[in-house]
C-alpha cells in the first residue's frame, strides 16, 4: 500500500470520526432540551397563564370574531409579574419579558411560537405582565382628544426605559390624526434584557401576517421563530439582535 492511499484511509477516518461526533454532540444537545422541558415543574404562575389564554378557546370577541384556538403546556416557563416587577427586571434583571393579554389576538398567534423558542434557547427566567389594563386610553370625543384612564406610574416607568424603541401613540378618527403626546408600549412586545441591558426587541409578530385570527402559516411560524432565536441568542454572548441596532 503506497504512502498517498494510507493518508488518503487516515484522512477519511478522522473525517469519519468528525462527523460521527457533531450527530452525537447534536443529539445529546436534544436530549438535554427535552430533559429540560419535561422536568420543569408546574408553578401557579404557569397554570395560572395557561389558563388565562386557553379559557378563550371556542370564544369569541365582541366583534363576534372566533378567537385563534391556543394550546399551552401547564409546566410553560412563565413567572407572571406585575408592572412594577417589570420595571426592575428592565432596570437590573436578566431574561424575557412578554408584555401581552390574553384577548388581543396578535398575542395569540405569537404566543405558542414564542414558549418553543423558549424553550429551544433553554431561557431560564422568561417574565410576563398583562398589560390590558395598566395602559392609557384615549378616545375622541366631539373631535377632541380625551383621555379616559391613566396609565399606572410603572407603565409609564417602562415607558421611559423602553422610550428608544417605541413609536409616538396617535390616533386617527375619520381624516384627521390625534396626537397623545405619549408613546405605546403595543401588544405583543418581547423583550430580551441581560444584566439590566436590552439586548433584543420586537413588537407584533410578523410583517406579512394580515389576519391574527387566521393565526401564523408554517413560513410566518419559522420567521418569528427565526427573529426568537436571534433574540434569545444574544441573552449567551455579547451581541445583540438586529432590530436593536446596538
Amino acid at each position: 500500500m503506497d504512502k498517498k492511499r494510507i493518508i488518503g484511509i487516515i484522512i477519511g477516518v478522522v473525517l469519519i470520526a468528525l462527523i460521527g461526533f457533531k450527530f452525537y454532540q447534536s443529539y445529546q444537545d436534544n436530549k438535554e432540551k427535552e430533559k429540560t422541558t419535561e422536568e420543569r415543574k408546574a408553578t401557579a404562575d404557569s397554570k395560572e397563564f395557561k389558563k388565562q389564554y386557553e379559557s378563550l378557546n371556542g370564544e369569541q370577541n365582541s366583534s363576534g370574531k372566533d378567537y385563534l384556538k391556543v394550546s399551552i403546556a401547564e409546566n410553560n416557563p412563565i413567572d407572571i409579574k406585575t408592572d412594577e416587577e417589570i420595571l426592575e427586571v428592565l432596570e437590573k434583571g436578566t431574561g424575557v419579558i412578554y408584555f401581552g393579554f390574553n384577548s388581543c389576538p396578535w398575542c395569540r398567534s405569537l404566543v405558542e411560537t414564542l414558549l418553543k423558542s423558549i424553550d429551544d434557547n433553554k431561557i431560564e427566567n422568561v417574565y410576563y405582565v398583562d398589560i390590558k389594563d395598566n395602559r392609557s386610553t384615549f378616545e375622541v370625543v366631539n373631535k377632541k382628544l380625551k383621555n379616559t384612564k391613566e396609565g399606572t406610574e410603572a407603565y409609564y416607568g417602562i415607558l421611559e426605559y423602553l422610550d428608544e424603541y417605541l413609536t409616538e401613540y396617535k390616533i386617527t378618527e375619520g381624516k384627521k390624526e390625534y396626537d397623545t403626546k405619549e408613546k405605546r408600549l403595543y401588544a405583543p412586545t418581547v423583550v430580551a434584557v441581560k444584566e439590566g441591558e436590552i439586548v433584543g426587541f420586537h413588537e407584533g409578530t410578523v410583517e406579512s401576517q394580515e389576519d391574527p385570527y387566521l393565526g401564523l402559516n408554517a413560513d410566518e411560524k419559522k420567521e418569528l421563530e427565526k427573529i426568537f432565536n436571534e433574540m434569545f441568542k444574544s441573552l449567551r454572548d455579547n451581541s445583540c439582535a438586529d432590530e436593536v441596532g446596538c
